[in-house]
């Protein structure tokens, strides 16, 4: 039996050296494009669900819909005021869809919605 045990860690070290080493990063990559989505994939709309600040509201729903051809992002509908979409570092932002907001999209479904100085969290689908 200690043999046995042996040869199965000798077996399990040696696969980590050969041509299957990469196997940590294949599952890595694996697991992000299975489970880590990116707004505005295949031209479908963002809605987001942001905490309101003012304590009579609680919460407050944004629709982000691609427009003009996936050239811009509008707030409410195609036909709604026209922003951009930029990707700064892993985030995804998007300006002038709605008046006075910036949001901050991360790929895994949060992120932030800035008014003023002021960030909030905010869920998006």
């Amino acid at each position: 039996m200690k043999y046995a045990l042996m040869t199965l860690a000798a077996l399990t070290v040696s696969a980590c050296t050969g041509p299957l080493a990469d196997g940590p990063n294949a599952t890595k990559a694996a697991f992000a494009d299975a489970f880590t989505d990116t707004p505005f994939e295949d031209g479908a709309a963002v809605t987001v669900l942001v905490r309101d600040t003012d304590p009579l509201r609680t919460i407050q729903t944004f629709n982000l819909v691609p427009c003009q051809g996936g050239k811009a992002v509008c707030g409410g509908s195609a036909r709604g005021t026209a922003g951009t979409l930029t990707l700064e570092g892993r985030q995804y932002v998007v300006r002038g869809a709605y008046t006075g907001r910036d949001f901050y999209l991360d790929p895994n479904g949060d992120g932030f919605m800035g008014r003023g100085t002021v960030l909030v969290p905010l869920a998006w689908n």
